[in-house]
């Protein structure tokens, strides 16, 4: 019998390693199902790659629970049940705790993950019903190891971290796999689409925390035009753990990923704390040191 097409679920396509996968999935044995936002559809949609019979493009916030669902159903009904739901899309702001707002707070997590949630609770019944699927979440380093001014971005990550681990024995008796995949730093220019408090835009951000942002803005901005690692790599590897039948249920997505993961596991926690404190940049000069 012939096999089925494979129905692709991807967030975030409109760049980076979202608009990556979706490319790498254009292939036959696929039906790619390719998300941007609103503001970046018609962009896509403009974009040669996706002139392919076997992409899809749909206009969608992650954070729009209700227009995440109405795809759901409609990607069901025209195309088929969802095989395989890379949750990719994601945000990022850059702000001290104390600078964030609750607002801020809401949109960070709505995006990174409450809305993959949402979407990982639409499409499980239909796996379920087939015993089958697979659920990839794009986590980050941020998700095991925190940095200053990446508070909320690294809360938003440790929860989808928590929940997939959860998931992972949840969907285990359906033959249902979970895996969470860990970029660290990819050379891309992803760091000028970091967002910024209210507080901070409207310059009632807390004076004393100037040299955190401007040391980790200039620290963050190097390493990614220096590193290695591009987009289409870290794509390249969720799509060989795509092709497993006992894929992880966690995966680096880079070599430095894969680093700081047993940097962490090795050192004693006091000690790797110390260390990571003292190698960020300029920290002599932060409040009252500078």
């Amino acid at each position: 019998m012939k096999e089925r097409t494979k129905v692709t679920l991807i967030t975030g396509c409109s760049s980076g390693i979202g608009y990556e996968l979706m490319r790498l999935f254009d292939r036959p044995g696929y039906h790619v199902v390719a998300t941007a936002l609103p503001s970046s559809y018609k962009a896509l949609i403009d974009d040669p790659a996706t002139r392919s019979e076997r992409i899809s493009v749909r206009a969608l916030d992650i954070a729009d629970y209700k227009s995440a669902s109405t795809l759901v159903d409609e990607i069901h009904d025209s195309i088929g049940p969802i095989d395989l739901l890379i949750n990719n899309a994601g945000i990022s702001y850059r702000s001290t705790v104390e600078d964030m707002t609750i607002d801020d707070e809401q949109r960070q997590m709505q995006v990174n993950y409450l809305g993959p949630m949402h979407l990982i609770r639409c499409c499980l019944p239909s796996m379920r019903q087939r015993r089958s699927g697979h659920i990839i979440n794009v986590s980050s380093v941020g998700g095991m190891m925190a940095m200053p001014t990446m508070a909320s971005y690294s809360a938003s990550k440790f929860a989808l971290e928590g929940a997939s681990e959860s998931l992972w024995y949840e969907l285990k008796p359906w033959k249902i796999k979970v895996t969470l995949v860990r970029p660290g730093f990819i050379n891309s220019l992803a760091f000028t689409k970091v967002l910024y408090s209210k507080k901070r835009e409207q310059g009632l951000a807390s004076p004393e925390y100037e040299q955190h942002y401007r040391n980790m803005t200039r620290f963050v901005e190097t390493i990614m035009k220096r590193a290695l690692a591009t987009s289409e790599d870290v794509a390249q590897r969720i799509f060989r753990i795509s092709q497993k039948k006992r894929p992880p249920l966690r995966a680096a997505g880079t070599i430095d990923a894969f680093l700081f993961y047993y940097l962490r596991r090795i050192l004693p926690r006091f000690l790797y704390h110390k260390l990571l404190y003292c190698s960020l940049p300029g920290v002599k000069r932060w409040g009252p040191g500078k």
